[in-house]
C-alpha cells in the first residue's frame, strides 16, 4: 500500500489507502512521458535555457495508476484537477489523458512555457497558469490569469476537486493546511520512492 509516512495526518483530514501498481501504462501514456523527456533534453542543451530551476520529477508511473484508481473508484468528484507546482507538466497531462479537466500552476516562467509546448506536442488538453498556488483564500483567482482558456483555480470561488503536489518536506504541512481551507475533495501528494498519500476532508 502507498501509505508509508510515519507522522500523523492533520486532525481534520482522513487518509485513504490506494494500491501501488507497477503495471506498464498504456502506450499513449508512455508516448507522453517519452515526449516530455525528449523536450527536457532539448531544453537542457539550449544555450538560452541554461538556467533550469531546481526540479525533482514525480514518479509518472505511480501517478498514472493512482489517478486511474481515483477515477475508476469514483473518488475524483467532478474530475477537475490541479497540480500545485506543475514543473514540466507531465502529471497534469497524464491526468488530462485520464479524463480529468487538468490545470497546472507553476511559478517558473520557463517551465510554464515548456509545459505548454509539451502539451501541444503530446496533443493533450491541459492548461497551465504561471504563478503561485499560495493565493489568498476567497479571492477571485487572485491576480493570476490563465495563458489559454479558463480552468478552475485551486483556491478561491472556483475550486478543483483533486489537488496534486510533490512538496518539499518543509512545505508538506503548509500545503495540507491550504487544502484544509479549500473545497477540494482530495489532496494527493507524492513523497518520493513509492510513497503517495491521498487525503480527504472528514465529513
Amino acid at each position: 500500500m502507498a501509505k508509508q509516512e510515519s507522522h500523523s495526518p492533520p486532525m481534520d483530514l482522513i487518509e485513504l489507502d490506494i494500491p501501488v501498481c507497477w503495471d506498464t501504462p498504456p502506450k499513449e501514456i508512455l508516448r507522453t512521458i517519452e515526449i516530455a523527456e525528449r523536450l527536457r533534453e532539448q531544453m537542457k542543451s539550449d544555450e538560452t535555457q541554461k538556467r533550469i530551476p531546481l526540479l525533482v520529477n514525480s514518479n509518472y508511473y505511480i501517478a498514472y495508476h493512482a489517478f486511474k484508481h481515483i477515477r475508476d473508484a469514483g473518488l475524483g468528484g467532478d474530475l477537475s484537477f490541479c497540480e500545485w507546482g506543475s514543473g514540466l507538466g507531465v502529471v497534469t497531462c497524464i491526468a488530462s489523458q485520464l479524463g480529468f479537466r487538468a490545470t497546472g500552476i507553476e511559478i517558473e516562467e520557463s517551465l510554464c512555457e515548456f509545459s505548454e509546448k509539451f502539451a501541444k506536442q503530446a496533443d493533450v488538453d491541459a492548461q497551465f497558469f504561471q504563478g503561485s498556488y499560495r493565493s489568498p483564500i476567497g479571492n477571485e483567482i487572485s491576480q493570476l490569469q490563465p495563458r489559454e482558456g479558463d480552468r478552475p483555480f485551486p483556491l478561491g470561488r472556483r475550486n478543483c476537486d483533486v489537488i496534486y503536489a510533490y512538496p518539499w518536506p518543509a512545505e508538506a504541512a503548509y500545503l495540507a493546511s491550504l487544502f484544509e481551507q479549500s473545497n477540494a475533495s482530495l489532496l494527493v501528494t507524492y513523497h518520493g520512492g513509492t510513497t503517495l498519500r491521498v487525503r480527504k476532508h472528514i465529513c
